[in-house]
């Protein structure tokens, strides 16, 4: 029997289960690469390669619900009805063993490895395995009462879903290659702060975050006394990074600029900061003030 009288929700689930194959062989691929550290050439580290590879995995997902997709319209055009599902039910219940091992061996892997890629990629791949059972729900209805549409429904069934997980996992990889925030984490850095805040510190702002695979790189502005001494900004940036780095369960960086005394800025009606309040994320993220010189005071 040729491949083409086949069921189209068996169809469906043999290429997704080689989809996920093919991703996850790349994304093992692109974390050794993410995993290396800094170097001259790449000083923030290959961290963003891990986004490469969400990004690539979700554009195949999505393209194998594309392909199911034009398969139940060219069946239903045709009108082929499908011939024995014997080896499809068999092919479909091997694929889900297959992915079961995958995803039990890459969850058990990335929790060891305290890597929440290769957690998430696990994840999906068991996710798979629902979708081979429900393939399998469908095509055994189909033995049943003889009802080729449901075949059809099934197969769409699984094609929407890899079309939304693949567009989801592309727009995820997107994010991760323009340094997307997570606005929890500024919440995380200003808590920090205000956890250890010297009286002296009147004023933060310009605050920055990104991520670079397991590496955090932040920096802002913070306004101190005009009369400090080189060891005294150097012993706060240094506690602040150990801090910050800490709250963010991270390694990386903290680049603290010292600005000094008050700018104009903070005495101009609504935008007046009182010294004395804690800091808050919609403070630390302000703008910059007109220029870089400090008034003393």
């Amino acid at each position: 029997m040729c491949i083409r009288d086949r069921s189209t929700a068996v169809l469906s689930d043999a290429i997704e289960s080689v989809v996920h194959v093919l991703a996850t062989i790349v994304m093992l691929a692109t974390l050794q690469i993410s995993q290396q550290p800094p170097d001259r050439d790449h000083p923030y580290g290959h961290g963003k390669a891990a986004s490469f590879s969400v990004g690539f995995e979700g554009g195949l997902v999505a393209l194998s619900g594309a392909l199911v997709l034009l398969a139940v319209i060219e069946r239903i055009l045709s009108g082929r009805a499908m011939g024995d599902l014997t080896y499809g039910l068999i092919g479909t219940i091997a694929a889900a063993a297959v992915n079961l091992a995958l995803g039990l061996y890459l969850v058990r892997t990335g929790k060891a490895q305290s890597s929440e890629i290769i957690v998430a990629d696990g994840q999906h791949v068991m996710a798979d395995v629902w979708t081979s059972v429900g393939v399998v729900l469908g095509l055994v209805l189909v033995a049943i009462t003889g009802l080729q549409w449901i075949d059809w429904v099934v197969a769409t069934v699984v094609a929407l879903h890899l079309l939304f997980v693949g567009t989801g996992l592309v727009r995820s990889g997107i994010a991760g290659l323009m340094d997307r925030v997570d606005e929890a984490d500024y919440g995380l850095v200003v808590d920090a702060i205000n956890g250890i805040r010297g009286p002296a510190w009147t004023d933060m702002h310009d605050l920055r975050l990104r991520r670079v695979g397991d590496l955090c790189h932040v920096d802002f502005h913070l306004v101190v006394p005009g009369t400090w001494t080189i060891r005294e900004g150097h012993d706060t940036s240094e506690a602040i990074e150990i801090e910050v780095l800490a709250a963010l369960n991270a390694a990386g960086s903290v680049l603290v600029h010292l600005d000094y005394a008050a700018p104009p800025a903070l005495d101009r009606g609504e935008d007046a900061v009182d010294p004395t309040a804690p800091f808050t994320v919609a403070g630390a993220l302000r703008r910059g003030f007109d220029g870089d010189t400090m008034a003393a005071t």
